[in-house]
């Protein structure tokens, strides 16, 4: 695949700040903005990301050789786009398409990147570290005290685990955990890792202090105090916690999933944390997004939440990174990075 430099390139944006960032950066390009304008989105932003294209912005996309835009829109006109050579996706995880595949058409010609910026992983790791000293060092606890004016320094909030006696494992090694393995070294864990296949040495970072695969996994749950999941949603992954798979997890570990919400159910984690088999779930992705506002997970004592934003931060940032280190070689006819494998799923 090889491009010209008056390709046409539409931007479908759900946040604000990726047309004008594009513009600024290549001023001499056939840029077009397909979505609403920024000042509307600052308004709209959250709602946005799922909204339904319009005949008119669906319009502009058609004319698109290179399309910049979210997964959620995509789908909606993955077949319907007939001069489009390659999408560059804000997203990170890319199972919204493969599950929007339809099964009577063929698989879309064009090439499709996923945002693999470096400050994604970077962000993301900063929710892990984040979340493991709340719960070390009973922060929420501690603010439920402030509310009451109790002034508490009992063993749950003055005996707390520093992050250098405490083994984490990784649930998935790609280049997001590789950065969190990357932060929670400097804090001396010790970090275990997980993939459904095997490490040879030279895939080996220096960052993970052991290896597990495939079917070792009972026995990489039983070492970890926390678990921390950072797997794409594949047909390999999807219930790969689920049953009873959990209770291999000996030490009680406090269980945190930032990957995909279909790991395990609702009912898993649930019956994880009734049987004790994991002492706290902290969530940040679920099986049905949005969290319904009727399930169990809301009100359980042993349950943190957040709304899928562990890695969300500065999209456009990590957009312009992808991008500028694509398009040379989109031009050039050279492969892109990142580029969705669709054997694999992400």
């Amino acid at each position: 695949m090889s491009g010209r430099e008056d390709d046409v390139i539409v931007v479908y944006q759900h946040l604000p700040g990726i047309f004008e960032a594009l513009k600024d950066a290549y001023p001499n390009a056939n840029i077009r903005n397909a979505s609403l304008d920024s000042s509307e989105m600052r308004e709209n932003a959250s709602k946005r990301l799922f909204a339904k294209i319009t005949p008119s912005e669906l319009a502009v996309m058609k004319e698109a050789d290179i399309l910049v835009l979210s997964c959620h829109t995509l789908v909606q006109a993955m077949y319907d786009l007939p001069k489009l050579k390659w999408v560059q996706l804000l997203d990170t995880g890319l199972d919204t398409i493969t599950y929007n595949m339809q099964k009577d058409k063929p698989r879309p010609s064009y090439v499709i990147t996923r945002n693999i910026a470096k400050d994604i992983g970077l962000i993301m790791a900063e929710y892990v570290v984040g979340q493991v000293i709340c719960h070390e060092r009973s922060w929420y606890s501690s603010m439920q005290n402030q509310l009451q004016k109790t002034y508490d320094r009992g063993n749950k909030f003055a005996l707390y685990r520093s992050l250098s006696q405490i083994t984490i494992g990784l649930l998935g090694l790609g280049p997001m955990a590789l950065e969190m393995a990357a932060a929670l070294k400097h804090f001396g864990s010790r970090v275990h890792g997980f993939s459904r296949r095997a490490k040879g040495p030279n895939e080996r970072s220096s960052l993970v202090d052991e290896f597990w695969h495939g079917d070792q996994l009972p026995s990489f749950l039983a070492e970890c105090d926390y678990i921390v999941a950072v797997l794409p949603s594949t047909p390999e992954t999807k219930g790969l916690l689920s049953g009873d798979v959990l209770k291999h997890a000996k030490r009680s570990p406090v269980f945190m999933n930032v990957g995909r919400g279909d790991l395990l159910s609702e009912e898993d984690i649930l019956k994880a944390l009734d049987a004790g088999w994991i002492s706290q779930a902290i969530l940040d992705v679920f099986e049905r997004e949005p969290l319904p506002v009727d399930s169990a997970l809301w009100t359980h004592p042993k349950v943190v939440i957040t709304p899928h934003v562990a890695g969300f931060g500065n999209r456009v940032t990590s957009l312009m990174d992808c991008f500028s280190q694509n398009y040379p070689r989109y031009l050039e006819g050279k492969p892109l990075i990142g580029t969705f494998n669709w054997e694999n799923g992400y």
